[in-house]
């Protein structure tokens, strides 16, 4: 009995042998597929932050030249705006009664009242109120 037992033994080591091995392919096999679907989820990021990257430079790019181009307008506008304020000045040199209203507006910012301007300046009272009252419009803060 003890050698049929022993005639047993191989073929039931083999079995286990060959049981062993399919559950450890069996576990690769799923490991592996676990991996590959970690590498292609990895993949899927990669390729969607590329094309986040790449439309975050264009949106950039496209900024940077608007920027430049603004930079350019602003700079054009402030030169402009020397020209006028210097034609502005030499028309206020050329203009007797632009001289007057000139000095008449900087004594408003200075404090003067009513009765100062119409003496200094010669100017009627009505005058004298409406370059007030602009000038007090003109120093609030304008609301939008």
């Amino acid at each position: 009995m003890l050698e049929q037992v022993l005639q047993w033994v191989p073929l039931v080591v083999a079995m286990l042998a060959v049981i062993l091995a399919w559950l450890l392919v069996s576990r690769e096999r799923k490991a592996r597929q676990a991996l590959e679907a970690k590498f292609a989820a990895t993949e899927l990021v990669l390729k969607n932050s590329r094309q986040q990257y790449e439309s975050l430079l264009k949106q950039f790019n496209e900024l940077r030249a608007g920027t430049i181009g603004m930079s350019q307008k602003l700079a054009d506008m402030a030169e402009h705006l020397e020209v006028l304020d210097d034609r502005q000045g030499e028309m206020a040199m050329l203009d007797p009664d632009g001289k007057l209203y000139s000095r008449a507006s900087k004594m408003v910012e200075l404090g003067a009242d009513v009765n100062e301007l119409m003496e200094e300046c010669d100017l009627p009272k009505a005058e004298a109120e409406l370059l007030l009252r602009l000038q007090q419009k003109m120093a609030q803060p304008r609301r939008r």
